[in-house]
């Protein structure tokens, strides 16, 4: 899709889950930095609930970061004050449209501002808790509890004190952190806009993108063991543009259901044969 070309909406394909936190996992939120009730560097919490959860800027910044490395993809300066913040975008159409296929990472994550080609094609809501977390009993069996059921050191947080140690003296300088425990579970979803069929290959890339975010972290400190995450049963839906002008006659159509991003990688090819824009493609 060359611009000056017409932009015309195939449909959607929405991916519906739990995203589950198998280690501590600490989003910050604004007021990182300060002590508050004691504690350092707080977790980004809803406001109005009190409840943590993952924003989609969060969960969508990662996925894009891991993808760039994996995909060898040069940086540019996007920020250079206060922070320097470097990421991948395509400046030009020639480098957009490279061998006449568009760049796959920025057709699904966008590119910032003007200088985008065409419409981002993935939206990442925010992941809100759920009211049930995963927590093993005491034969290493996963069982499900309430909130109300568990004891937290705060509300839906527990309190992770780290220290850090002189090299010379061995003196520590402890400092309480909060995080979501091990087990919390959140609603996640994404949406996916199809244009034409070329964005078969950019909907690949999202997929790869949770696949490559299972075995890395999300949110701060992942390497000291925070923020190992993993997508649950997952739901993908098609629903064409027909749908929203006309939901009785055209109704969604579940492309799969009760999947990880593995899985769903695995039957790509059936998956995708059943939306209408990509045009039967496999492989």
């Amino acid at each position: 899709m060359m611009s000056g070309n017409p932009i015309t909406l195939q449909g959607k394909i929405i991916i519906t889950g739990v995203l589950q936190a198998m280690t501590g996992l600490r989003i910050g939120g604004a007021g990182a930095g300060m002590e508050i009730g004691g504690v350092d560097n707080i977790v980004i919490r809803d406001p109005i609930t009190g409840r943590p959860y993952v924003p989609g800027s969060s969960l969508k910044g990662k996925m894009r970061s891991l993808l760039t490395r994996a995909l060898g993809k040069p940086l540019k300066n996007l920020v250079e004050r206060p922070l320097l913040i470097r990421i991948h975008w395509c400046e030009t159409e020639s480098e957009y449209f490279k061998n006449g296929k568009p760049c796959p990472l920025c057709r699904a994550f966008g590119v910032a501002g003007q200088r985008a080609f065409e419409p981002v094609r993935l939206i990442v809501r925010d992941g809100h808790l759920l009211e049930e977390l995963e927590i093993l009993d005491e034969n290493g069996q996963p069982v499900r509890k309430r909130w109300t059921e568990v004891n937290t050191d705060l509300p839906y947080t527990e309190v992770k004190w780290e220290a850090a140690i002189d090299v010379l003296t061995a003196a520590a300088n402890p400092r309480p952190m909060e995080r979501v425990p091990p087990g919390a579970r959140f609603r996640v979803e994404l949406l996916f806009s199809v244009y034409d069929a070329d964005d078969r290959e950019a909907f690949r890339t999202v997929l790869q993108g949770m696949r490559l975010l299972e075995d890395d972290y999300l949110g701060s400190s992942g390497s000291r063991g925070y923020g190992r995450v993993a997508f649950r049963e997952l739901q993908a839906v098609w629903k064409s543009t027909a749908h929203y002008l006309d939901p009785q006659a055209h109704p969604p159509v579940l492309l799969m259901e009760g999947k990880t991003p593995e899985e769903l990688l695995a039957n790509f090819d059936n998956l995708t044969s059943r939306i209408p824009a990509f045009g039967g493609r496999t492989g």
